[in-house]
């Protein structure tokens, strides 16, 4: 998927055709279409930071996340011997664009 898209982008096309496996026109689909599925919202990106942390924390409420525009801000307490573990694991997420660490050590 990311290969036509970024081949529909370079190329200014503005749909691409879809065939099977024996070269047949199955379908068309749009550039527009393509980057949408590629790009997640800022919604799922925090539902994902969420779940992750509850994976690392004994307490998952001890860090608010939230998500704009791809940058996930994460603010609360925590032990600092696993901030920098938790924040490398939320920048590893998918279309995270910048994580912004409000986080206070202790």
């Amino acid at each position: 998927m990311a290969d036509a898209a970024w081949t529909a982008a370079h190329a200014r096309l503005k749909r691409l055709p879809v065939t099977d496996y024996r070269g047949r026109l199955v379908g068309v689909v749009s550039r527009r279409d393509l980057l949408r599925a590629l790009i997640r919202d800022d919604a799922e990106i925090r539902v994902e930071a969420e779940s992750l942390i509850g994976r690392h924390l004994l307490d998952p409420h001890a860090v608010q996340v939230a998500v704009e525009n791809g940058v996930v801000t994460m603010t609360g307490r925590l032990d600092k011997a696993v901030v920098p573990e938790l924040l490398a694991s939320v920048r590893d997420i998918d279309d995270v664009v910048e994580v912004v660490d409000d986080i206070v050590a202790v």
